[in-house]
């Protein structure tokens, strides 16, 4: 499972120093893979042009989108702040290089449709996680057997109008 935290409340990390007292956001989960927590926190906007945007390398072998000490004092604070059994922890924190750019859609729901008559796209939205049983149906529609449920994430709606609800939250994953 993963939790989703959004608060208005003054953010302290161990030292009580003030992080924030501003609108933030964490998301985690446990990472079995790992034996500990894995998760991330508000999207900042990267305030470049597209073609100034290097995308590759992605994730961790990118010096450009991978988190500094500010993320590592945010969350692991967000995290003690969440559940007292981390309180006092953020000296474990993984000093390796994590992270990574992400898109999102302009409605942060994803899109799920045939581009071109030969490319089937499957766009999350940056939250894949959200979408483990989309496989299963994307295969189904590929053997033509058109599947009811994507509908609603067309890329046509856009066109169309047919938006998905706006939340009001001001993070991607409300």
């Amino acid at each position: 499972p993963v939790i989703h935290v959004d608060t208005d409340a003054p953010l302290y990390d161990e030292d009580g120093g003030l992080v924030t007292d501003e609108l933030w956001g964490i998301y985690y989960k446990p990472d079995f893979y790992f034996n500990g927590v894995q998760g991330g926190a508000t999207p900042y906007v990267v305030d470049q042009s597209a073609s100034e945007v290097a995308v590759d390398p992605y994730g961790p072998e990118s010096p450009d989108f991978v988190v500094g000490e500010d993320f590592a004092r945010m969350w692991t604070s967000a995290l003690a702040h969440c559940h007292e059994r981390f309180e006092g922890k953020g000296y474990l924190f993984s000093k390796e290089p994590s992270g990574g750019i992400g898109c999102f859609t302009p409605d942060s729901f994803p899109v799920f449709d045939t581009f071109r008559q030969n490319a089937y796209v499957i766009a999350d939205s940056n939250h894949g996680y959200k979408m483990m049983g989309v496989g299963a149906l994307v295969a189904k529609e590929l053997m033509d057997e058109p599947q009811e449920l994507l509908e609603p994430f067309r890329f046509s709606r856009y066109e169309t109008g047919e938006l998905h609800p706006t939340s009001n939250s001001p993070f991607p994953w409300s």
